[in-house]
């Protein structure tokens, strides 16, 4: 029997799970998703699920996957992400460049309905391990554009992680949905004007995927609040963090990961992400983590690189951002 093209559906969420880990135990990336977590990509409103999904069916099972995932806004192009994967038993059949080259046929015609004018970007993200993958993105006229790393942290049982100073004026309090989510989405959309790549977000796609999230942790995830001239509390870094079950189910490790970190342009390089990452960590190793991840730019403008390493991340692996203008 032939495998049929369709796109994913409203109730594919277990079908997807048992794909992606039939790909994870194969690649190695470290990404790990049961059920429920892509019970929620699943309403993503980014995704077209009947026109920007597509799925290689062999009966019950995904042989292929992609999803194209639009920005919350065009700033000013929409940067369409292409999510795509192929079952370790389905590899070497063209499924892969099939794919891609769906992609590139549908991702500007549903972004012009979206964003009539904008320019569009299709993007993908490569572990470095997958070389094979890489080579089929350049293949198909993809250029790398950017580098990314993973870096982690571990946190053990008997070292208690050092509590970092907040700069006189400043305190670092714990993340309250109800008195700092507003503000927080300013934080995070300023903070990150200037990054490679980054969208402005929505209240809609903040709430969905920062705060919303079922992943998120709020008991993990800090702000910093700075008191004005005149008495009043200004929100002026943030962190927030998530948690993985899936994770935990197929490692045995228990890991915070740092989602977002963020500070406003005029508080920069005064020591703010420190203080908030020291608390962060300090909270996950009383609650029994192992370890702390976190992704970062390798070329990030703010220097977030060395904070990072000097609160004792390392880098785990390195990812390219593969890009085709279209």
């Amino acid at each position: 029997m032939g495998l049929s093209w369709e796109p994913l559906r409203a109730d594919d969420a277990h079908a997807w799970a048992a794909h992606t880990a039939a790909v994870e135990a194969a690649d190695l990336t470290g990404e790990n998703y049961d059920a429920d977590d892509l019970a929620e990509e699943l309403e993503d409103t980014q995704i077209d699920l009947a026109r920007g999904t597509l799925t290689a069916r062999d009966g019950d099972v995904l042989a292929a996957v992609a999803v194209l995932r639009h920005s919350a806004t065009a700033s000013p192009e929409d940067r369409v992400y292409l999510d795509s994967s192929v079952h370790p038993a389905y590899r070497g059949r063209g499924l892969g460049a099939e794919l891609i080259r769906w992609a590139v046929r549908t991702a500007a015609p549903l972004s012009a309905e979206r964003f009539p004018g904008a320019p569009v970007e299709l993007h993908a993200s490569v572990h470095e391990a997958n070389t094979g993958k890489a080579a089929l993105f350049e293949q198909e006229g993809f250029t790398p554009r950017r580098w990314f790393f993973d870096m982690k942290r571990d946190l053990p049982a008997d070292t208690v992680p050092p509590v970092v100073a907040a700069p006189d004026g400043v305190r670092i309090v714990g993340f309250d949905p109800a008195a700092h989510d507003a503000a927080a989405l300013e934080v995070r959309n300023e903070a990150f004007a200037d990054h490679w790549g980054s969208t402005m977000q929505t209240e809609q796609t903040w709430r969905q995927w920062f705060t919303g999230t079922r992943a998120f942790r709020p008991d993990l995830s800090y702000v910093a609040v700075a008191e004005n001239a005149d008495g009043t509390d200004e929100v002026v870094a943030i962190l927030l963090s998530q948690y993985f079950a899936a994770d935990t189910a197929v490692t045995g490790i228990q890991e915070m990961w740092i989602s977002t970190i963020g500070t406003r342009r005029a508080w920069r390089k005064r020591g703010l992400a420190s203080a908030l990452i020291g608390a962060a960590l300090t909270e996950a190793h009383r609650q029994g983590f192992d370890r702390a991840a976190l992704g970062v730019d390798a070329d990030s403008p703010t220097g977030a690189l060395g904070v990072y390493q000097r609160a004792g991340f390392a880098v785990e692996f390195r990812t390219t951002r593969y890009v085709r203008e279209l």
